[in-house]
């Protein structure tokens, strides 16, 4: 079976996930082949390299045209069984020809998180919402990442009986950490990860650890990551005694943070799933989130982690001022066990040959 992914920028979380898929082509009989910008995008692949075509694009109304055509001469070209569309604009790309001619392939769609989501005008929700409805007609499954996701989407009119959960999930086999990452010995080590950007809500976190720098003085908190272009404008990195700012880290070195930390802190304003949050898990770390989006299906109080009520700075600093070694190492081996229970690429990948064998009939959805 033939399975060409379409992707507009495919990189962070959406790479990932591909890059997951990719690890094992060939396997149960199926043979993906991948097309996508060559702007913004990895470059690095589990795949051939004549498996995967790049087409010229930026984000413009100019760009749409061109973009269907040579996604569209691809398609032809390898007369693939399935198209599966990763993301909003990909969705578009991938899907918009065949509102207009005959569908004889089968379509599957991951918005990898709803634009109607995001914190923008509700004017806008109502816009995207109304696209994605449309587009849904030609669309034969399409794959949430979460059940937060699948009740956004009916919420927002989506065909239910078109909707399929798969939650994302990573390799359980940790990376040799060869050059450990030195942290403080005499305080609870707290790590964000991530864009600085509003979704992220490190602005929020930043603000609790400046105005409450007495109370967190048994905390040390580890910022990896920076803004992306302006997306970080306005967010200050106060040079504080209990804050490091790390810069961006390659994918491959994050693991000897995650060693080395004692918990990982997602402050987020909207979440499709939290990939940041299974990393963690895997290295045995609980993680303090908001309840916000998906991660109160990842993260629960007392178990694996704590959750906290976003933009209430007494709801976080309430947890975080109680943190103590001893809670936080039971957390974290509680949280190990759920990854590999819930979280491997083994089973995501296991739900998605699930989902092939229902749009060709060969097993019953559930």
């Amino acid at each position: 079976m033939r399975v060409l992914h379409i992707c507009e920028y495919a990189k962070g979380g959406v790479a990932t996930y591909l890059n997951t898929i990719f690890s094992r082509d060939g396997e149960q009989g199926i043979d993906n082949y991948m097309v996508l910008s060559d702007y913004k995008s990895e470059h690095m692949w589990n795949l051939p390299q004549e498996k995967v075509q790049y087409y010229n694009y930026r984000r413009s109304v100019w760009s749409l045209f061109p973009a269907i055509l040579k996604i569209n001469r691809c398609i032809k070209k390898l007369n693939p069984d399935v198209i599966y569309c990763h993301s909003t604009w990909a969705g578009l790309l991938g899907r918009f020809p065949y509102l207009f001619c005959r569908k004889r392939i089968k379509i599957i769609y991951n918005a990898h998180g709803w634009s109607f989501n995001m914190n923008i005008f509700g004017w806008k929700k109502h816009i995207y919402a109304s696209i994605e409805r449309i587009l849904a007609t030609v669309t034969d499954k399409i794959i949430n990442v979460s059940k937060y996701e699948v009740n956004s989407a009916v919420n927002s009119g989506l065909p239910r009986n078109k909707m399929a959960m798969i939650y994302n999930g990573i390799s359980p086999e940790k990376t040799t950490v060869n050059e450990k990452a030195e942290m403080c010995t005499d305080k609870i080590n707290l790590l964000f990860v991530g864009r600085f950007d509003p979704q992220k809500g490190v602005d929020f976190l930043l603000k609790i650890f400046d105005e409450h720098a007495d109370e967190l003085k048994h905390i040390h908190l580890w910022v990896v990551g920076d803004s992306v272009v302006s997306d970080g404008e306005g967010i200050e990195k106060k040079k504080l005694d209990n804050i490091t700012f790390l810069g961006w880290i390659p994918h491959d070195k994050l693991p000897a943070y995650y060693e080395a930390c004692d918990a990982v802190i997602m402050p987020s304003r909207w979440e499709a799933f939290g990939l940041v949050a299974i990393e963690a898990m895997k290295y045995g770390k609980p993680i303090i989130a908001s309840k916000r989006g998906a991660l109160p299906e990842l993260v629960k109080d007392d178990v694996n982690g704590w959750t906290f009520e976003m933009d209430n700075e007494y709801s976080l600093l309430g947890i975080l001022s109680g943190l103590d070694k001893l809670s936080v190492n039971i957390a974290g081996r509680n949280g190990e066990k759920i990854f590999l229970d819930r979280f491997t690429d083994v089973r995501m990948l296991e739900k998605f040959n699930d989902i092939l064998g229902v749009i060709f009939g060969d097993k019953k959805d559930n």
